[in-house]
């Protein structure tokens, strides 16, 4: 699931002009009020990609995803072999350009980073 991307808008509106005399000058000055709305710029959506089998999600497994994400800078813990919030949040970084916000790892992931064979694909 993508989470939604909302603006958030804040303007000023009139709330009563300013008022000047016969000759221009000041008698009141404007008033205005803040207003702040949101909208949903893109609504959420689910996402769907194949992923690695759970049984293939064992210690060495993730220590060798861990690993190669160290290879590439995402990851700066250490190689424990747990899929901890580190290494999820590693995942995500990585596969954010791919096109796939999830922390989930990915098969195509999986496949460009050489821990299962097979095409490098979407």
């Amino acid at each position: 699931m993508t989470p939604a991307i909302i603006e958030t808008v804040t303007e000023q509106v009139l709330v009563r002009p300013e008022s000047r005399g016969p000759d221009g000058r000041l008698i009141s000055a404007a008033a205005f009020r803040t207003e702040t709305a949101q909208r949903i710029v893109q609504d959420r959506r689910n996402v769907w990609f194949r992923a690695p089998c759970p049984e293939q999600i064992t210690l060495d497994f993730v220590a060798s995803l861990q690993r190669a994400l160290k290879a590439r800078g995402y990851y700066t813990g250490d190689l424990t072999g747990q899929l901890d919030v580190q290494t999820r949040r590693a995942t995500r970084l990585y596969q954010e350009p791919l096109g796939i916000n999830s922390e989930r790892l990915s098969l195509a992931t999986a496949r460009r980073l050489g821990l299962v064979a097979g095409e490098f694909s979407k």
